[in-house]
């Protein structure tokens, strides 16, 4: 194997060896979760066995920076090995995450928490949607908006997912509440803390934990900011009928409630870009759908709705009140702690401030459960120098315009992906551009090796779609049959066994191979007959010597009924496992062909 000890000029098409000391860990592990005895463990079956797949590192600088295999890395150390077999690619931030990424997603032992921040990194990269994440890992919307909402979740909540503390429903619902909701879950009923007055509801199913969740967070009215003075002598207001009322008033009816809480945020979002003209409206583009009707009744209005990521302006810890403590020495104790946070929050605020000074930020309104937050984006390099003069109304609104058009453009993207998945298709001749679109789809699926036919640069990684669209536009016939069975390949080589599709993928390695078939046939049809043989002579032998058996015991009984001859199960199997094993072998060696033969 070749040593490489520069990253000078490197970029290897094989497996080479490189030292520890030349390689250094990167940020793009979406693995965060690693335990000293599964690297123990790991380290142990390197000292035997070596390392069976080779780690992937690109050059920088004078080192070389890990994209996947960083726990291969990490036991390699300890397991005091000088280097470590990897594959050595040059390769920029965002194809450097999206590798590690994907190959740790292929995982099964991937939690759902490191999923749904793997999934959150690559959207925020701004280069997938939620729909292209589905495609790209073979999961379904759903489960990815699922997944990625995840990402709301507090901290505490996340230990307790991660622990196995409370089941993955009940993660997602409390997903739609606010991160102090959650947190008021968490230390009533959750944190597992002895004796607690408001009762424990980790060991709940989930449809009581939902029950409960409802009961005593979705209705309490002094969670909501709208005006309630109807809702003093309403009969849906259980502090107006309950006998047994603890003078807190939670609604009954649902419908109403939202109703009213939907027209207050449509207004007060309103209000804050009265106050602010150059405020922009954002929503989450991973969160939940929670209250997509104020956001949809606002865009219906003329106001634009971006899917944008929002930061939170950092918040000001509250000061201990001597009164809240029993002893002097627990108040200072939480004196000192409030100093320490509320200078961090200075720290951060003033950080934030200088955002907005230096042009790098601009606010932003958004909607929550209940209320309407303020916070801010971080704007894109060619944004960050605001126009100046007269023409910056004017450049203002002519940005929001085409904003307004790319929206425009998204929900129409949107309402056709969904109907031409639904609905049923007229029938009618395939025609020349479907056939152009099926060389579109077909050209994900091209070896890397046959890049150089398609595109300038061989040493790209993948096509681009503006390069798909270019090659589809001018194909060749020759262009034509790579694409096809290049595809072909990879939907036929993970065949195995014996099965339908083997026998496909055998007559397809006859049709380009049949030289390299009839060897590999011939070598274990070979090992087959040998043993067919060696089996059918133990057998010749079990029979007579079981027929010898039967007539020695058929003189000593004259006159009964002889027994059935019976053969033990595991010699009535021998040819149909003998004969299993050998195609199998045949099949497998076929699809090495396939990746070796180009």
């Amino acid at each position: 194997m070749k040593k490489v000890n520069s990253t000078e000029g490197v970029e290897t098409k094989g497996i080479v060896s490189v030292e520890l000391s030349k390689i250094v860990t990167g940020d793009f592990n979406p693995r965060k979760s690693v335990t000293e005895s599964e690297l123990t463990e790991l380290a142990e079956s390197i000292k035997q066995v070596g390392i069976l797949q080779p780690v992937l590192v690109r050059p920088k600088g004078k080192k070389f920076e890990i994209v996947c295999g960083e726990r291969r890395f990490r036991a390699s150390i300890l397991a005091d090995t000088k280097t470590i077999p990897a594959i050595v690619r040059k390769m920029s931030d965002d194809e450097a995450l999206e590798a590690a990424i994907t190959e740790n997603l292929c995982r099964v032992d991937v939690s759902p928490i490191e999923e749904a921040a793997a999934y959150k990194r690559l959207a925020d990269t701004g280069r997938y949607c939620v729909e292209s994440l589905a495609v790209r890992f073979g999961k379904s919307d759903t489960y990815i908006r699922n997944r990625m909402c995840l990402n709301e979740l507090t901290d505490d909540i996340l230990d307790l997912v991660n622990g196995d503390g409370i089941s993955m429903t009940v993660a997602l619902e409390l997903c739609k509440y606010s991160a102090d909701v959650q947190s008021d879950v968490y230390e009533k009923h959750l944190s597992g803390k002895p004796a607690s007055y408001y009762g424990d509801w980790r060991n709940l199913m989930a449809r009581e934990f939902v029950s409960r969740l409802e009961n005593d967070y979705c209705n309490d009215l002094s969670r909501y900011r709208f005006d309630k003075s109807e809702c003093a002598k309403c009969p849906f207001n259980t502090n107006c009928y309950s006998l047994f009322s603890d003078g807190e008033c939670r609604c009954s009816n649902l419908f109403c409630l939202r109703e009213k809480n939907r027209r207050y945020l449509v207004e007060a979002c309103k209000s804050a870009i009265e106050k602010c003209p150059g405020i922009e409206i954002g929503q989450s583009p991973y969160g939940t759908a929670e209250n997509g009707d104020v956001f949809a009744e606002l865009s219906e209005q003329g106001y634009s709705v971006n899917k944008i990521h929002i930061n939170r302006y950092p918040q000001k810890p509250e000061e201990p009140n001597a009164e809240d403590f029993e002893n002097r020495a627990d108040y200072e104790e939480a004196q000192s702690e409030y100093y320490s946070r509320y200078a961090e929050y200075v720290e951060v605020d003033n950080e934030v401030e200088q955002l907005f000074l230096d042009g790098k930020a601009q606010p932003v309104v958004t909607v929550s459960a209940n209320e309407v937050i303020t916070g801010y984006i971080l704007l894109p390099e060619e944004e960050m120098q605001a126009p100046a003069g007269e023409t910056d109304a004017i450049l203002k609104l002519e940005k929001q315009d085409t904003r307004n058009r790319e929206i425009a453009v998204e929900n129409i993207v949107d309402d056709t992906r969904r109907y031409i998945r639904e609905t049923e298709f007229p029938q009618s001749d395939f025609t020349e551009f479907e056939d152009r679109l099926l060389y579109f789809a077909m050209l994900e699926d091209l070896k890397r090796e046959h890049f150089a036919l398609f595109a300038e640069d061989s040493d790209k990684w993948h096509l681009s779609d503006e390069e798909k669209i270019t090659v589809i536009n001018n194909l060749t016939e020759e262009q034509k049959t790579v694409i096809c069975r290049d595809f072909l390949v990879k939907h036929l080589s993970d065949a195995f066994g014996v099965s339908k599709k083997s026998y496909l993928m055998l007559e397809f390695a006859r049709l380009h191979f049949p030289e390299m078939l009839t060897e590999t046939e011939s070598k274990y049809n070979e090992v087959y007959t040998k043993r067919h043989e060696r089996i059918a002579e133990r057998l010749t032998a079990l029979k007579a010597g079981f027929r010898k058996w039967h007539n020695i015991n058929s003189e000593q009984r004259a006159g009964e009924i002889p027994p059935p001859l019976i053969f033990p199960p595991s010699f009535q199997k021998n040819l149909l496992f003998i004969k299993y094993f050998s195609l199998s072998f045949v099949c497998n060696n076929v699809s090495k062909i396939f990746y070796k033969k180009k």
